[in-house]
């Protein structure tokens, strides 16, 4: 952890941000018009959520963030803005984009369970025009940056012209270039340093059933070798990770109480991008990652994590072998 500690790495977010709102309530009984929970609301809360998830992790671990992404000339663009400035995000390269919904998700919480959620976003490819300002806010920043991560949620930032043209610009300035993929053609991030889908994106990219550890490693292998990466690492939630590299490692996490997988993806990716900037090996890289995401998936709803949250985690861990 002193090695992390002894580096403060600069990292480009690039994907869909969105703001995540929550409604926090309890359930006491059922409505007498439909049968449905009558929720009552005692508190609200907004965070930041998709690629502004992955922004919020890497701030939390103290790195240097510059985010890029598209987002509506709407009330909820001009909130997103104001928290990632708050922050201490770089947003200077995020366009408004007119007509264009900002992504907004709001659950109700009761009692600790997510009762319903409903969406308020755009989900088009955006213009060439948004296209052609993020690539040249993208370029810009390129020589002050150590990683950059890409952020997929299927919201139409990505586009497979823009993913392929920022894929050439990192190779071109020798960037680690760091993938959460999204949908089932993932030919867009060929030649991408990793991706990071879960078990089950995995399985669908690749058309192959993960039910062992033969058919995890066909997939990984697969993925690895279709997309020339340098590493794939397929997520496997409390079962850990697969790393696919020169060889195959299958690091396990220790079970823990899991109360919300939101947002894990978010904790991998930025996790493993700010280790390896901080010049970590994969291997070290991927063990830090899954401590991370251990921590994470311990709180409620999208969260973040702290080095020192990691370091008593680890330490935690020490502790219990010793025993």
């Amino acid at each position: 952890m002193d090695r992390l500690r002894a580096y403060k790495p600069s990292l480009l977010v690039i994907g869909d941000v969105m703001l995540d709102h929550y409604l926090w309530g309890k359930c006491e009984r059922i409505s007498p018009e439909a049968p449905v929970q009558v929720v009552d609301i005692q508190n609200e809360s907004v965070v930041l959520g998709g690629a502004g998830n992955v922004v919020n992790n890497l701030l939390s671990l103290g790195a240097n963030v510059s985010v890029l992404s598209v987002v509506g000339d709407d009330e909820n663009g001009n909130e997103l803005l104001s928290m990632l400035e708050a922050l201490g995000a770089d947003a200077k390269g995020i366009v408004r984009q007119e007509g264009r919904k900002t992504s907004k998700k709001s659950r109700v919480i009761a009692s600790h369970q997510q009762v319903v959620r409903f969406d308020s976003e755009s989900k088009d490819d955006i213009t060439d025009a948004s296209s052609k300002a993020l690539l040249e806010a993208c370029e810009a920043c390129m020589l002050d940056v150590d990683a950059i991560l890409l952020s997929d949620y299927g919201k139409g930032v990505l586009t497979t012209a823009f993913t392929c043209k920022v894929i050439a610009l990192a190779k071109k300035y020798q960037k680690l270039i760091l993938v959460d993929p999204k949908g089932d053609d993932y030919s867009k991030y060929t030649g991408a340093t990793l991706i990071t889908p879960n078990k089950k994106e995995a399985s669908i990219a690749t058309k192959i059933a993960i039910k062992d550890d033969e058919s995890l490693q066909k997939a990984g292998t697969l993925l690895r070798e279709r997309l020339h990466l340098d590493y794939a690492i397929i997520t496997l939630s409390e079962d850990g990770m697969a790393i696919f590299g020169e060889h195959f490692e299958k690091m396990p996490t220790v079970a823990r109480e899991v109360y919300d997988v939101t947002g894990a993806g978010d904790t991998v990716l930025a996790s493993l991008g700010y280790a390896l900037s901080c010049k970590l090996n994969m291997s070290e890289a991927a063990s830090f990652a899954n401590a991370a995401a251990a921590v994470v998936v311990g709180k409620l709803g999208s969260a973040t994590v702290t080095l020192d949250e990691v370091d008593a985690y680890e330490h935690t861990l020490r502790h219990s072998s010793a025993q």
